[in-house]
């Protein structure tokens, strides 16, 4: 098939949102007619046309509600989720520090819209998280109070809760099964509007969201699945070493040390430069090396994402405090107590 774009990363994310057709997250002839006007490469083009898009819809969508047409208006209010999304997704190589969580605000309230309108059964959460709580949704497929199976979707690190649902959640409530996701440390709104950064420890996170589960009458408590994609294959391998209160875990895919895809994208001399805390040339350097990455500059870095790891990962900290490697290092398989034989579900 001939690529839409020479641009690698383009051109992942076209044939990703080309998916979100299957569960009516997207629309072919928008995606054709959107990416038809983007120019190849260009972060700034993909935000605007993507955001065009979606704001004509939004508009679209809003005249639906307000006619009664609530079929159609949670329809595409969804899309409109979709492609607020697929708009932050170069966000960051853009200059404008403040331009990904605009993007996401608009992202979830479409979101929101859809929850609101929608004829399927789902409820804003709020789990108890260490002296405050986590923003999550509840799927349920059944009536309320019937005890049934239950998949708990662990987003990666930035994925939008509208890919949860066309990744698993859409799929697990045609078969039955409720569903759950949750936005832990360092991901959507718990990074946006909390500050919460990512934690090794994620077995600190999915305790916290089976204990909520258990409290419910409409959760099967012997029967609850967890599924973890792109960076949440860490998190839920690790997690399952810990938590044993799983009967099935998936991981896709799985990984083993994170930190390898966050180094392996830079050439090493960039890498011990960080090591290094050489600031400033690390910035000179990454701009001469690639322009269009040079938004990951690490002096004054406002960009929400380059923060999900925590004041380590760039100077944003109390006193501009200087830089030092990402705190990945322990979030790593097969040291200290995170052995493969402590790996277990029920």
């Amino acid at each position: 098939m001939r690529p839409f774009f020479k641009d690698e990363s383009f051109n992942f994310q076209t044939e990703v949102t080309l998916g979100a057709t299957y569960h009516q997250a997207a629309d072919v002839g928008e995606v054709l007619a959107t990416v038809e006007r983007i120019r190849n490469g260009q972060a700034q083009s993909w935000v605007d046309e993507w955001s065009a898009t979606a704001d004509r819809l939004a508009g679209e969508a809003t005249a639906s509600a307000e006619a009664g047409r609530s079929h159609s208006a949670a329809h595409q209010f969804l899309r409109v989720s979709m492609y607020y999304s697929v708009a932050s997704y170069v966000a960051d190589g853009t200059w404008d520090p403040t331009l990904f969580a605009r993007l996401w605000e608009k992202h979830r309230a479409a979101w929101d819209r859809f929850v609101d309108l929608t004829d399927l059964q789902i409820e804003q959460i709020e789990i108890p998280y260490e002296g405050t709580t986590l923003p999550g949704y509840f799927f349920r497929s059944g009536p309320a109070g019937e005890p049934r199976r239950t998949l708990i979707y662990n987003n990666g690190s930035d994925g939008p809760v509208t890919g949860a649902w066309v990744q698993g959640v859409a799929d697990a409530l045609d078969r039955g099964w409720n569903a759950v996701t949750f936005d832990g440390p360092g991901q959507n709104a718990a990074l946006i509007r909390q500050h919460l950064t990512f934690r090794p420890d994620w077995e600190k996170v999915i305790t916290p969201v089976v204990d909520h589960l258990l409290t419910r009458k409409d959760v099967d408590a012997g029967k609850i699945a967890l599924l973890g994609v792109s960076q949440a294959g860490y998190w839920v391998t690790r997690s399952v070493a810990f938590e044993h209160r799983i009967a099935a875990a998936v991981v896709d895919p799985g990984v083993i040390d994170v930190s390898t895809t966050m180094y392996g994208q830079i050439p090493h001399f960039l890498a011990r430069m960080i090591d290094a805390g050489e600031q400033e040339k690390f910035d000179k350097d990454m701009e001469l090396w690639h322009p269009r990455r040079a938004h990951l500059r690490l002096a004054g870095s406002a960009h929400p994402r380059l923060n999900t790891y925590g004041p380590a990962s760039a100077r944003t900290g109390p006193g501009n405090a200087p830089i030092r490697r990402p705190r990945t290092g322990t979030s790593s398989l097969g040291r200290g107590p995170v052995q493969p034989r402590a790996i277990k579900c029920l």
